[in-house]
This record gives structure tokens, C-alpha cells and sequence, in this order.
């Protein structure tokens, strides 16, 4: 059941992106608009872009409670030097930093990434106030396979073990609900672990998050960020769950290329989007060529050990699933 408004006063929900990544982001945020009460405004600051490219866009939030913003974080070309993960560009360290770019009369934020797509109500959830000091976040994937026997288990303990976190604790960094005071805390923390092991940071600002805020995370249940590794186990909607958010780590994109496991269905507010946008000065981000294949091959990979070469493991990531699911409901 959705909150009143008066219940959601002084939340919001959060994007952050570049210019190249603004389409998806604008998808997301969309999504996030149909799904959230009348006094939840939905902000996309750009980094690195300006005021007047900015104002082209007030045509396509007009009746939206979207607000693209330009955004100049000083910050974030010293921080960059630290990044080390492969797979997701320096950009994704900027949302260290929205908080300076909130307004004043917001007192705690939902931030989701760009690759996200809102599919059920958020009211109940920016009704509820955070634990003073404390993030709330879902579980990254690393839950679903920690206890199984494989080659890679190791690798991912010395991982965890760097961070000083363990795999229960261990989140995505993708959607995050919490107060801007306790944000400002762990925010510090988390930087200058990143600054002073960035050799531990294999996922950048989501492991530097996790040191930094061990102990002081309430998971939220798994619908609130439902990601690739998990939709490759198991649909929820075929056992009865309705994610309120679809997460769409790794690639290939529904956009990019729809497809197992994400079909046609998840494009819906990327195709208006494009539609309010095509006016627009606005790139469609291209994936690099080997990231594209690289995403397939992992998919076809991970297929075909579930299905043939380790079919257990589907039964018991599953049961996993379906825990996280129904854990923690709200």
C-alpha cells in the first residue's frame, strides 16, 4: 500500500550520470516518477555538463516531478586516479557526492543507478525513516554463490577479507535508501579507504562502501534490487514476487539488446525515453564491442553450467532467491 504524501515529505529519489549516460538515466528516473507520491521530486544531477545543455530538457519533464540538474563536482577527477574497476567507467564515483547537491529541505535520499528500471510502488519504503547513522541497501549476488565449492571461492574470501566485511553483509551499491546525516558519516570513511587501498576496491566506490559502512547497514528484501545474476536463477514473478526494482548489472542492457534474461518487457520507459528525448541533444551510449561479447559469453556460460554442468546449483540459488526475497519485508 502506498504511503500519503505527507508521510514521503522531504525524500527523494537520486541519479547521478554524464551526458553520455543520460538517456538510460532519464529511463530510470521515469520509471521512478510513475512510482512515487506527488511531493517526491526525482533528481538527475550531470556531471560535467552545463546550466544551458541542461535547460534543453524542460519540455521533456514537464508533468514529471523530474528534475535533470548540471552538476560540477570538483572532486571527482582527484578521486578517479583511485578507480579500479573494470566494468563500470569513473562516472559511478560520483554519487559519492550528490549530497552537496540536494536541497536543503531534503533530509534523506533513494538513490538508484542509471541501469535500473522502478516496476512497483516506493511510497512505503520513503515512508519509513532510516535508522539514525545507518544506510539501508539489498544484497549484492556474491550472497547466492558464497557457500558453494568452486576455484574462484578463495579469491572472493581475500576479497572480503580486505574490506573487512563478510558476504552477508556485502551489498550492492546500486539502490541505497538512507539519511543525508548518516550519508555524511560513512561518505568520509568510505574515501579514504578508497585514497588509501584502492588495490582493495576491485568495485570501486561499492567496495569502499562496504568497509565504511560494516555494521551499519539493514538489508533491505531482494525485490527492492533484483539483479542480472539472480534473474539468470529464477523469474520471481513466476513464484509470486513483483520486484519494485529491476537492476540490469553487467550486459548486455535490455536496450542494448533484449534478451534472456531481460526481454522486451524491461524496455518500456527506455522506448519513452527516446520518444520525449528526440528532440534533444542527447547521445545513446554505445558499449564497447568486447564488453558486449564478453556480457553474452557470460550469460551463455553461466546458462549452460545450470542447466548441464552444475543443475544442483540452480535448486539451491533458488531456495537462496527466494529467502532474500520475503526477508525483511517492509
Amino acid at each position: 500500500m502506498s504511503a500519503t504524501p505527507s508521510e514521503t515529505k522531504g525524500s527523494a529519489i537520486v541519479l547521478i550520470c554524464n551526458e553520455n549516460y543520460l538517456l538510460p538515466t532519464f529511463s530510470a528516473a521515469l520509471s521512478a516518477d510513475h512510482h512515487t507520491a506527488a511531493d517526491v521530486p526525482v533528481y538527475i544531477f550531470v556531471v560535467n555538463s552545463d546550466p544551458g545543455w541542461a535547460s534543453q530538457f524542460d519540455h521533456a519533464v514537464a508533468g514529471t516531478k523530474i528534475r535533470i540538474e548540471a552538476a560540477h563536482l570538483s572532486q571527482l577527477e582527484e578521486a578517479t586516479r583511485f578507480h579500479r574497476d573494470r566494468y563500470l567507467p569513473a562516472i559511478a564515483l560520483a554519487r559519492l557526492w550528490f549530497d552537496g547537491l540536494l536541497d536543503q529541505e531534503i533530509d534523506r535520499f533513494f538513490y538508484i543507478d542509471g541501469d535500473t528500471m522502478v516496476d512497483g510502488e516506493l511510497d512505503s519504503l520513503l515512508a519509513v525513516r532510516p535508522s539514525p547513522g545507518r544506510i539501508m541497501a539489498a544484497p549484492d549476488v556474491m550472497r547466492m554463490f558464497m557457500d558453494e565449492k568452486s576455484r574462484g571461492k578463495k579469491h572472493e574470501l581475500a576479497y572480503l577479507n580486505g574490506l573487512d566485511c563478510d558476504a552477508d553483509s556485502y551489498f550492492n551499491s546500486g539502490v541505497i535508501y538512507t539519511s543525508r546525516e548518516a550519508w555524511n558519516s560513512i561518505v568520509p570513511e568510505a574515501l579514504e579507504f578508497l585514497f588509501e587501498h584502492p588495490e582493495r576496491c576491485r568495485s570501486s566506490d561499492q567496495s569502499a562502501l562496504n568497509h565504511a559502512a560494516y555494521g551499519r547497514v539493514d538489508m533491505l528484501p531482494l525485490t527492492y534490487n533484483y539483479q542480472s545474476e539472480h534473474m539468470m536463477v529464477l523469474d520471481p514473478r513466476r513464484n509470486g514476487f513483483a520486484p519494485a526494482i529491476w537492476h540490469f548489472t553487467g550486459g548486455p542492457k535490455p536496450w542494448d539488446r533484449p534478451g534472456w534474461p531481460w526481454d522486451e518487457y524491461f524496455n518500456r520507459f527506455h522506448r519513452m525515453a527516446e520518444l520525449l528525448l528526440v528532440d534533444c541533444d542527447v547521445k545513446t551510449p554505445k558499449p564497447p564491442e568486447a564488453q558486449m561479447r564478453a556480457g553474452i559469453s557470460h550469460r551463455r556460460r553461466t546458462k549452460n553450467r545450470l542447466n548441464w554442468i552444475h543443475p544442483w546449483r540452480k535448486i539451491t540459488r533458488k531456495a537462496k532467491i527466494l529467502r532474500l526475497l520475503s526477508a525483511g519485508s517492509l
